[in-house]
């Protein structure tokens, strides 16, 4: 029994939570799997302090070279500029993610990083993307009306997708589209008069980019009433998100979503319909959701799933104490095609065995090495890889249930070099997979 609360709660925490740092498995075993479950969803009301802001102290402000009278070369200055202010502030991000106490809360807006997609090579301002991931952060359980709403006019999203451009005279149909489709119903379950309806409606909103603000310009706008998803009088941006999350298949796209990136993609529909219902009868209370779909991890209901690379080195990291620089972690990142703020598509990354290409294989080698290099030498990981000891070895790397036949015969044949162990281990396919 206790090893299957060992197993459970480092399952937990590597599907949703970005693995676990020394002692901290030790730790969630002597809560138990439902404490650590309300620990991880509710951490205001289970002694978990607030967090830093990831971007606390980062110069975001907007360089003085993009004013219409700049030159050629300012211009081009203020470009690397905020180059350089994106690199710093994904930097920024993933350093937090390595050590922060709370890592469902992250995992969130990671999430909904990667579902409500906006990317830096569009907009372009940095600070724009901060300002998201910070409303991200702090609707990260909120009811998906509230979220979907505040996305909606969230300036970098009005920037990608070209909120900000669509007027009542000539509406721009982006937004209105991947607002239904990739981001609450899913495809059947609306038409096309529905996008161009739901256009209309949503037309006035301006982004001021000095001050990073969304403005509502009433000129602008296209206020005559629309028939949208079934309703008459659809107007604005409030019946907009009304209108969508009164959708029977909003509760079960997002609790799809949700449920097949923690629980994997070969669940069953059932449980996904159950979830669904649930969520629905909540009145979509995204934190209901998490809960459920956790409770069902926990009692086994989940399949195989490819972590990502970014979770991927972030549990890495956690669980060797290993530090890297900046440059390699972010070129490793781009080689492995997992740079956060940017997607390489509305849709978001990729998912599943797209993580197996050769690119980034490649990349979690050399990522394991330089871990495996940089390590403390009194890590759980590097002293257990000293000792030969495989089973320490697996759990210090988050996974008590130990290797796989295949990479424990890899391991037998390192002989003993703690540094080449650990690397191995690092970059076996077991590590590959939550």
């Amino acid at each position: 029994m206790a090893d299957d609360v060992r197993r459970t709660i480092a399952l937990l925490h590597r599907r949703a939570g970005f693995g676990l740092a020394p002692g901290e498995l030790d730790a969630g075993v002597g809560d138990g799997v439902d404490a650590t479950i309300d620990r991880l969803v509710d951490p205001d009301n289970h002694g978990v302090p607030p967090v830093t802001d990831p971007w606390d102290g980062l110069d975001l402000s907007l360089p003085d070279g993009l004013t219409p009278d700049a030159t050629p070369d300012q211009r081009k200055a203020a470009q690397q500029q905020l180059r350089q202010q994106g690199l710093r502030a994904i930097d920024a991000w993933l350093t937090h993610l390595v050590t922060t106490p709370r890592p469902l809360e992250d995992w969130m807006v990671w999430f909904w990083h990667g579902h409500l997609v906006s990317g830096l090579d569009k907009v372009k301002v940095p600070a724009m993307m901060v300002q998201q991931l910070r409303t991200f952060r702090s609707l990260a359980f909120a009811p998906f009306a509230t979220l979907l709403r505040a996305a909606t006019v969230d300036p970098a999203m009005l920037v990608y997708l070209d909120g900000d451009t669509s007027t009542g005279t000539q509406p721009n149909e982006n937004y209105g589209r991947e607002l239904l489709e990739l981001f609450s119903l899913g495809i059947g379950n609306y038409g096309e008069d529905d996008v161009k309806a739901g256009a209309r409606a949503l037309t006035g909103w301006t982004v001021v980019r000095r001050t990073i603000e969304a403005r509502f310009a009433p000129a602008r706008h296209d206020d005559a009433p629309q028939h949208y998803l079934g309703r008459d009088g659809v107007h604005d941006v409030d019946s907009v998100i009304a209108a969508v999350v009164a959708q029977p298949a909003c509760a079960h796209f997002i609790a799809a979503k949700l449920a097949h990136a923690v629980l994997g993609p070969d669940i069953d529909d059932h449980l996904v319909d159950d979830l669904a219902a649930g969520y629905a009868s909540s009145g979509l209370d995204t934190r209901v959701l998490v809960r459920s779909v956790l409770r069902a991890l926990a009692d086994g209901r989940g399949s195989d799933l490819v972590l990502a690379p970014v979770p991927w080195l972030v549990a890495a990291q956690r669980a060797t104490g290993a530090t890297l620089s900046s440059d390699a972690r972010l070129r490793g990142l781009r080689a492995a095609g997992q740079l956060p703020m940017y997607p390489p598509n509305v849709a978001g990354w990729p998912s599943g065995t797209a993580w197996f290409g050769a690119s980034t294989v490649v990349a979690r080698y050399d990522f394991a090495s330089a871990l495996a290099t940089a390590a403390p030498a009194d890590n759980p990981v590097i002293v257990a890889a000293r000792n030969g000891d495989v089973d320490a070895l697996a759990d210090a790397l988050g996974r008590p249930e130990g290797f796989s036949d295949a990479t424990r015969a890899a391991l037998a044949g390192v002989h003993g070099d703690a540094t080449s162990t650990a690397a191995l281990a690092l970059a076996s396919p077991d590590l590959a997979l939550a």
